[in-house]
């Protein structure tokens, strides 16, 4: 089911966002999910709590992605 959702998106966001902004938003997606599964130790991976570097890690890859989309 997600992936229906993920390439029915894929088709539908690129034209309207840009591709660029599109595949920001991608990983900017991915590097969020991948800390909140080290935080918590889910699916069997080792815990690296977030810190705030991690978190303005995440926070500069978003801004990046707004910098892109405004300009």
């Amino acid at each position: 089911m997600l992936g229906i959702f993920f390439v029915t998106f894929s088709i539908l966001l690129p034209p309207r966002l840009g591709v660029a902004v599109y595949f920001g938003l991608v990983v900017a997606g991915q590097v969020l999910m991948a800390m909140l599964l080290d935080h918590f130790g889910a699916l069997g991976f080792a815990r690296h709590p977030m810190s705030a570097m991690r978190l303005f890690g995440a926070a500069l890859l978003i801004a990046g992605v707004v910098i892109i989309r405004r300009f």
